[in-house]
């Protein structure tokens, strides 16, 4: 069967983990990277046998790229995607979708009306862990779900944040909740289920010298009538860890990472999960610290879908999830939409 063919725009930060990902995908090919600083791109090229380009518009006007995988800064992701989109390609958006709500749906809208595919990448969905929980919330081994909580206690020194001009600013970037923290919201909804209210949050600019927030906390009412917490900073050295906590009636459950901590069900003996582990640095402390596992299941999900022609797993309407819950969470702690 051919390979698909795909394009990444964005070299300078998670793009080249998307080609090592693509490398070890069979039915995948990486046919060209782009990025206006054309040494990024290159090194990419060089690494993985593809064309570079230095412009976006000459990526989409390859041919033989199926799919565009966007790893620009996260304000950017909507309106590139919307191009890609127009130009016939399928779409593969780092997370979020966007930082605001309306250009996600202005992606979600472009890509339905140009019949192309589009996925956000929230790899942690496709661990172990994570894929036995939801089974057991699906089969209603938890009970009622009542508590759900979503902790990002990582950190970022201000070097970070000086390393890009966009980094921590509103309009490209956002800050801890919205950059790190919002994997765990998608896993949290993904779990508990849609968001119904925001009853406070609180959005701080603490210590880093940036435009948005390196500290957030919200309390959360979702449509199930569950309550739900989410705590999310930068600041917290040396890096603690992500988690997700799922609390039900009958069950109950917590996953850090790719690490199931606890599986617990009324009247059933405990199993053991087959999680990912990983030594040394972790994204708690380092952004590119990554498995690509993750990612070459999403990958691998894309190219699944286009030939089924069926919906990704975490299709536009599941990635735009956590960014509502994000909108809601802004504006109740007073921020601009």
């Amino acid at each position: 069967m051919d390979q698909v063919g795909f394009g990444i725009v964005g070299c300078g930060g998670i793009g080249p983990l998307h080609a090592d990902a693509l490398a070890e995908v069979e039915e995948a090919r990486l046919v060209a990277a782009c990025d206006i600083v054309p040494e990024r791109a290159q090194k990419v090229a060089e690494k993985h046998d593809c064309r570079w380009y230095d412009s976006y518009e000459r990526l989409l006007g390859d041919d033989q790229v199926e799919v565009v995988n966007i790893c620009t800064p996260s304000g950017m992701h909507a309106d590139m995607g919307i191009q890609a989109a127009k130009a016939g390609k399928h779409v593969l958006s780092e997370k979020p979708l966007d930082v605001r709500l309306d250009k996600a749906d202005a992606l979600i809208e472009a890509c339905h009306q140009s019949r192309v595919k589009l996925a956000c990448i929230f790899q942690n969905r496709f661990n172990a862990g994570a894929r036995k929980i939801k089974r057991a919330i699906e089969e209603g081994r938890f009970g009622d779900l009542v508590l759900g909580v979503a902790d990002c206690i990582w950190y970022r020194a201000q070097s970070y944040y000086d390393s890009g001009e966009w980094r921590g600013t509103w309009a490209l970037d956002r800050g801890c909740l919205c950059n790190q923290g919002v994997h765990f919201i998608d896993q949290l909804c993904w779990f508990m289920g849609d968001v119904e209210q925001v009853s406070c949050a609180d959005t701080p600019t603490l210590k880093r010298n940036i435009e948005s927030e390196d500290l957030g906390i919200a309390l959360l009412r979702f449509e199930n009538g569950a309550r739900g917490v989410i705590q999310a900073t930068t600041l917290a050295y040396p890096g603690v860890s992500g988690r997700v906590v799922v609390c039900g009636t009958t069950g109950s459950a917590a996953i850090d990472g790719g690490n199931l901590l606890t599986f617990k069900v009324e009247g059933e003996e405990e199993a053991p999960v087959a999680s990912a582990q990983q030594s040394g640095p972790t994204t708690a402390s380092d952004p590119l610290a990554n498995l690509p596992t993750g990612h070459a299941a999403q990958m691998i999900d894309m190219i699944e879908a286009i030939r089924d022609d069926r919906e990704p797993t975490v299709n536009g309407r599941e990635a735009r999830r956590a960014i509502h819950v994000l909108d809601l969470i802004y504006r109740a702690a007073g921020r601009p939409a």
